[in-house]
């Protein structure tokens, strides 16, 4: 598990794992009763949060169950690279999430054959194809390295 930085609303770090078998960012919200550690309350976004669905509904990563509600709002992976308007989910109540955790960052590939076969052919919103849309970096993909 690589767990790295998050800055949600242009202002709110948080960590997040890089999982490069999901497709969504999920993030712990500020009224998660069952979330430890750091949280996020998009009402103190330095951009424009706004919540994009009413009804509540779930995201399941292997032994985690997450419930929430789906955001559009200012996404940064560094103070410079930032998506103004990214959609992800802001988790309500949760079960399986331990700290360090405050959230999944889904890195997987636009397959949706591989990402959720179940949901049809759609992937949910993915941050380094909206990176590489926005012109923010040279190509659609990215890497790791150890040091």
């Amino acid at each position: 598990m690589w767990v790295g930085p998050m800055i949600m609303g242009g202002s709110t770090p948080l960590d997040v794992v890089y999982d490069t078998g999901s497709d969504w960012l999920v993030i712990e919200g500020s009224f998660c009763q069952s979330c430890g550690g750091d949280k996020y309350d998009p009402a103190k976004s330095a951009g424009e949060s706004i919540r994009k669905a009413q009804s509540l509904s779930e995201r399941n990563y292997g032994s985690a169950s997450l419930t929430g509600y789906e955001y559009y709002d200012r996404v940064c992976i560094t103070l410079n690279m930032c998506l103004d308007s990214f959609e992800y989910f802001l988790i309500e109540s949760q079960k399986g999430l331990r700290e360090p955790i405050d959230g999944i960052l889904g890195l997987s590939r636009n397959n949706p054959s591989y990402i959720s076969p179940e949901r049809g052919n759609s992937s949910g919103p993915l941050y380094v194809e909206a990176l590489y849309k926005a012109g923010l970096i040279k190509e659609n993909k990215f890497s790791f390295y150890f040091n």
